[in-house]
């Protein structure tokens, strides 16, 4: 499902961010149910969550500069060379 939305709502940065949001969810599901499964260590759950959290921190910042510079978050009007 998040990887459809991914393909198809690719006109703002605010949709880009909420898929990948949901990718790192069922990821983080997934691996859960693995390791409960396997009765392992579930600590890679923690950094898995530390790092979309921090995957997230910086979307938004990115989103928010992007924004305050250009006016919008289209995809089409982006030009990296800018940057």
């Amino acid at each position: 499902m998040s990887s459809l939305m991914f393909i198809s709502f690719f006109n703002h940065i605010i949709y880009i961010l909420i898929t990948l949001e949901f990718l790192m969810i069922n990821m983080i599901f997934l691996s859960y149910t693995i390791m409960k499964m396997m009765n392992l260590n579930i600590f890679f759950i923690s950094i898995l969550l530390t790092i979309m959290i921090c995957e997230s921190i910086l979307g938004l910042t990115l989103l928010i500069y992007m924004v305050r510079i250009e006016g919008n978050d289209y995809i089409k009007n982006l030009n990296l060379m800018k940057w």
